[in-house]
């Protein structure tokens, strides 16, 4: 693919922002002192900033080239996976929120510490930080490599996922959730305007929605399939599929670590309220682009490459450098918030439970060294990524067979008192063990149902150990209980949520 030439006015546009970015960045770091400032930035952060947070982090560069890509391969069907997470954000309102603020957590982990035991706790940890790594970093560093080379063809796959660490990681590393905060604000607005502008040149490349109609076929502009589908079997709807939203949004330390950061149980709803409502756009500004995409360019052989494929066809000189740096924002949302998840994890989980005694100024150096090995390994796996089908096809098989044992637990932990300790750690660890018996396996199953079936073993293998093993001196923590007052939202955060969910059902009964 010829890019075409980069003209002055893009390349100014892109040195600027990066400069403005890293500047923010760096300036961010004067302000942590302590491991509360680093992994939490002091529980400070306002809703609107919180929201934009938690969208930009979502919107991530392997988000953006992989829901592109599904939706050139799969058609309207990938906004399942968008609509489904305003769900799961509004199970994180209800139920988990309340119990985690209540408890004044760092990480996701440390909930099943107080809920259950250390043992727990520390065996979770190291399946997210497999996450992490595997998925969230090298995901993130393969996407943003795919488009970079778009801008510098003459580099390797494998020299635009260094170069990227390097520009992503330098003040992501330094700075703390404080500065993946500050960042995200910036980012977040600049992905908006940004994926807006490719969908409106993409549309009027096309010729309007008739012409797509004419070119398409129907299963490509509808967002329910049967059971049986290749695509999105629709069972996989309510089982697989909302519960990998349930673990990304609820569980996952890289989304919770922002809401844990909020001034208040209030602000954090609402700022899960926001990042709600900034999903219901993502139909017109990420899948339709790629179902206009399959119109114009039907044969292109990596759907990975449809975004900076519209970027660099449509958008005159100057805007093509602006959205083409709006995504470079997107990979640094997504790799600093991984970085400060990762090394919250090892840090708080790990390292201060074996040197209680530690100063709060060499946790902080332990996160950085941390943060600074995880973006070397995720550096040293993306380009593996790119012997598999689609980005999108990665990202969600891996989630499938990893994510159903956690969210069986973080659930039995908040919802069930007579789940113990011994229950939680053999179905962490048993569940874990089916999982990779399936990946060695290949079952002839689609990825959602694999889903399902890992998460009914893993409540199967819960209620079996908490039925047969006694545990008679275990107490229970009241406050990491789900209470019925906990789901009283007020009158606003419930008339937000009752107008998100009913223009949730608007958007899925028009593209039925």
């Amino acid at each position: 693919m010829d890019p075409g030439p980069f003209g002055v006015y893009d390349w100014i546009a892109m040195a600027g922002y990066l400069a403005a970015i890293l500047g923010v960045g760096f300036w961010a770091t004067l302000r942590d002192k302590t491991s509360e400032d680093y992994f939490l930035a002091n529980r400070s952060v306002g809703w609107v900033a919180l929201g934009l947070s938690l969208f930009a982090t979502n919107m991530s560069g392997s988000t953006l080239v992989g829901l592109v890509g599904g939706a050139y391969q799969m058609g309207v069907a990938v906004y399942n996976y968008e609509w489904t997470a305003v769900v799961a954000l509004t199970i994180l309102i209800a139920f988990f929120l309340p119990a985690y603020r209540r408890l004044g957590i760092t990480t996701a982990p440390e909930f099943l510490e107080r809920r259950f035991d250390a043992r727990t706790r520390r065996g979770f940890s190291v399946l997210a930080l497999v996450g992490n790594v595997l998925i969230d970093m090298a995901g993130t560093l393969y996407a943003g490599a795919v488009v970079l080379r778009v801008v510098f063809p003459g580099l390797s796959l494998e020299a635009c996922v260094g170069l990227l660490a390097l520009l992503a990681g330098g003040y992501a590393v330094a700075g703390g959730l404080r500065a993946a905060v500050y960042t995200d604000v910036i980012q977040g607005g600049l992905l908006l305007l940004g994926t807006a502008i490719v969908s409106g040149a993409a549309y009027r490349a096309v010729g309007g929605w008739g012409e797509v109609q004419a070119a398409t076929a129907p299963a490509m502009r509808r967002l329910i399939h049967p059971a049986g589908s290749e695509v999105v079997p629709w069972p996989g709807l309510f089982t697989g599929l909302l519960l990998l939203g349930v673990y990304y949004w609820c569980i996952n330390q890289v989304m919770v670590q922002r809401t844990l950061a909020a001034r208040s149980l209030g602000e954090a709803r609402w700022g899960a309220l926001l990042a709600g409502g900034l999903k219901l756009p993502v139909l017109f500004l990420l899948v339709m682009p790629g179902l206009f995409a399959a119109v114009l360019y039907p044969d292109l052989g990596n759907p990975d490459l449809v975004f900076p494929r519209l970027t660099v066809d449509l958008l005159p000189g100057g805007l093509r450098g602006l959205v083409l740096v709006g995504f470079i924002a997107a990979v640094m949302s997504s790799v600093d918030s991984v970085l400060n998840a990762a090394s919250a994890l090892l840090t708080m989980d790990f390292y201060a439970a074996l040197r209680p005694e530690a100063s709060e100024a060499r946790l902080v150096a332990v996160g950085r060294t941390v943060a600074a090995t995880v973006l070397l390994l995720g550096a040293l796996i993306a380009p593996q990524i790119d012997q598999f089908a689609s980005l999108w096809t990665y990202l969600q098989s891996a989630l499938s067979y990893l994510t159903p044992p956690i969210v069986a637990v973080f659930l039995g932990g908040l919802f069930v008192r007579q789940v113990h300790r011994y229950a939680a750690f053999y179905t962490l660890v048993g569940g874990s063990g089916i999982a990779l018996l399936l990946v060695v396996l290949q079952p002839p199953l689609h990825f959602l149902y694999v889903a399902a079936l890992l998460f009914m073993a893993s409540l199967l293998l819960m209620g079996g150990t908490t039925w047969a093993v006694p545990c008679p001196t275990y107490h229970v923590p009241d406050a990491a209980l789900w209470r019925r007052s906990d789901g009283r939202l007020g009158g606003l955060v419930f008339g937000g949520v009752a107008v998100l969910l009913a223009a949730v059902a608007g958007l899925v009964a028009v593209f039925w």
